[in-house]
Parts: C-alpha cells; structure tokens; sequence
C-alpha cells in the first residue's frame, strides 16, 4: 500500500459518518473500561472485534467455517461474490440463519483497474438482485474487491447510500500454505477492540483462526457483525458531541 493510499484510508474514516465508510470499529473510553475489569483469574480481558469474511460462498470451506463459529458463538459478516452465491444459494441461507450478515463483494471480484465504474456499479447491482432473491432482504454493505475504489466508484456507492466496509487487520490467509502459518500467526495477533479482521472462506486456514483466537487463553474475544460496530461508532460519535457541546 502507497503512502498516499494510507493517508486516504486513515483520513475518510475521521471526517465521513460510519454508515457511509467504515475500517474498524469504535469503542468509547467508558467501554474500554468496562472491557479492561472484565476479566477473571482464569481469562484475560475481554476483545471485541468483527471476524470477516471475503470471496465466498465455498462448497467444502463455508460450512467448516459456520460450525465452528457457531461452536464458539461467534457473529461474522460475509462479503460474498454474486455468481457463487447463485451456484450456492443454501450456503447463502444458512449464514443468514445462524446469525450472521451478509455484504455485497460483487458479481466475479473482477481486477478493480480493468473494471470501470459502470460495470462495477452494475455487478453490485446483479449482485444485490441475487441476495434479495434467496434472502427477501436488501444488503447495505460492501466491500471492494482488494479494498480499491477510484472516486467514481466511491461516489456512486454513496449516492446508494451503501456502507464501505474494509479493515485494519489482514493475515493474508490466501498466501498461507499450511494451519501452522494461521496458529503462528493467531499466536503474535493482539486483538484492539474495534478491530477488523479481514480472512477468505474459499481458503480453509480462516476456520483454524476462529478455533485459535477463540480458544485464546490470554484474551477472551468476541467477534460481532459489522452492523453492530456501525451502531456502536454512531452512538459513541453521538456522545462525543454531547460531551463537546
């Protein structure tokens, strides 16, 4: 990532509202708090944060990854590719059932330099139709493929008013060749509350992080959907206000 990349990537979320952009979540000094005596002898602080997910749905990798998320109580948001949520509309379906949110990563994850903005806002467009179609509910989030928007494609989300979801933590798991990379990894990872964690379920090693970070002896983390972190940074933004007027 150029420089001038990281500059706009930490400078948007400062100045646009969280249902239009957001990287990681907020918590307020008051829930810090909270979180830093929540803990016991036997556990560390509590740490929450948002597990997501991009490229799938996967036939053999999503449902591996549902179990255990389910067997360790965790909410996660998944950015799905449009042509594989039709291949595989019942994997759709239970991420929605078991709790979890869903956001638009377009049609085919097209390269974002060889897409314009026409036919990128129509994939999110096709896309849309498909979810609505096997859920009955319309998705606000999304997420570009390799996290690159130009302005055009940012306005036009916006014009939507689409939230555009990217992240703050990646373990690149889709250049990992074996679970001893993920656990090395989950082994030197220092959940922030707030954080969110960008993994692939057309890739298995996600579902060996949920199992670690979950298991984590050192730190107790709890992972929420995106929505929850958005209602929480409107609502912490809301009291800073408060506090200044």
């Amino acid at each position: 990532m150029n420089i001038i990349r990281q500059f706009v990537k930490k400078a948007i979320p400062a100045v646009i509202p969280p249902k239009l952009y957001l990287v990681h979540g907020a918590v307020s000094h008051i829930d810090s708090e909270a979180h830093a005596n929540c803990c016991t002898a036997d556990t560390g602080p509590l740490k929450e944060i948002a597990f997501t997910f991009d490229d799938g749905p996967h036939p053999e990798h999503t449902p591996l990854l549902l179990d255990v998320l389910q067997k360790y109580q965790q909410q996660a948001t998944f950015f799905v590719i449009g042509e594989k949520a039709r291949q595989y509309p019942h994997l759709i379906e239970r991420i929605v059932q078991e709790g979890h949110e869903l956001g638009n990563h377009t049609l085919t994850h097209s390269e974002p330099a060889q897409t314009s903005t026409r036919d990128f806002l129509e994939e999110i467009e096709q896309t849309d139709q498909i979810l609505e179609q096997i859920t009955g509910k319309k998705v606000k989030l999304v997420r570009p493929p390799k996290g690159k928007l130009n302005l055009g494609k940012l306005l036009g989300l916006w014009r939507q008013r689409r939230t555009v979801v990217l992240w703050d933590i990646d373990p690149r798991d889709y250049l990992m060749n074996d679970q001893s990379e993920m656990i090395d990894w989950c082994q030197n990872y220092h959940p922030v509350s707030g954080n969110f964690c960008l993994m692939h379920d057309n890739h298995p090693y996600a579902i060996e992080a949920v199992r670690q970070l979950s298991e984590c002896q050192h730190t107790r983390l709890q992972s929420h959907t995106v929505s929850h972190w958005i209602e929480n940074k409107t609502q912490h933004s809301t009291r800073t206000q408060q506090a200044c007027a």
